[in-house]
């Protein structure tokens, strides 16, 4: 039977009954409504983590306000670079419907492969989070600041992996997601 995610919302307690009747008698009817939601899931999941990205990127420009009000000049490069990393690295995740649907075009989708692309989701997720908190800590002074800088900086190069090695993981379809040198994905490169 189909989850009830999405795809069921609005449908009638007495359609919903008849689809699962249906969904017993048709092959591949299932899976496909599952496919359906499942892209429904991710396009939901990919624009929640491209809105926590957005809030990052307008963190990180206060904190370029506030620098700049006190005078504090050194790193505002590096922080005007990382803010157009994270543009696209937000458009990487919101645009990519194209790019992801790879892993819902086959009639059978496993379950091994979504947990995956949950993983790294959270991954993704905990990252912005990580780079949030580094954030809120900025110190005043510009030594502090220029380490705080290369640390986001750092943060957004693992954040850019991890989301190159989540599309890997989709485009590749049903083949083993490579795992990188610390034997879990976000803790290395894809070996191609």
């Amino acid at each position: 039977m189909p989850d009830k995610g999405v795809f069921w919302e609005g449908i009638s307690e007495g359609m919903a009954q008849k689809l699962e009747k249906l969904v017993e008698k048709v092959p591949l009817l299932g899976s496909y409504l599952r496919r359906e939601n499942a892209r429904e899931r991710d396009k939901i999941i990919r624009e929640h983590i491209a809105q926590r990205i957005d809030h990052l990127k307008g963190a990180v420009i206060k904190e370029m306000e506030v620098m700049t009000e006190k005078r504090i000049l050194t790193g505002l490069d590096k922080l005007d670079r990382l803010c157009r990393k994270l543009d696209k690295l937000r458009d990487t995740i919101k645009f990519a419907s194209h790019g992801y649907s790879g892993i819902f075009e086959r009639v059978r989708i496993l379950d091994a492969e979504l947990e995956r692309l949950m993983n790294y989701d959270l991954m993704v997720l905990s990252k912005v989070e990580d780079m949030d908190k580094q954030l809120s800590t900025m110190p005043a002074d510009e030594t502090g600041a220029d380490k705080e800088i290369t640390v986001l900086t750092s943060f957004a190069d693992d954040l850019e992996r991890i989301i190159e090695e989540r599309m890997y993981a989709v485009t590749k379809g049903t083949q083993e997601t490579p795992q990188p040198a610390g034997g879990e994905p976000g803790n290395g490169t894809p070996q191609l």
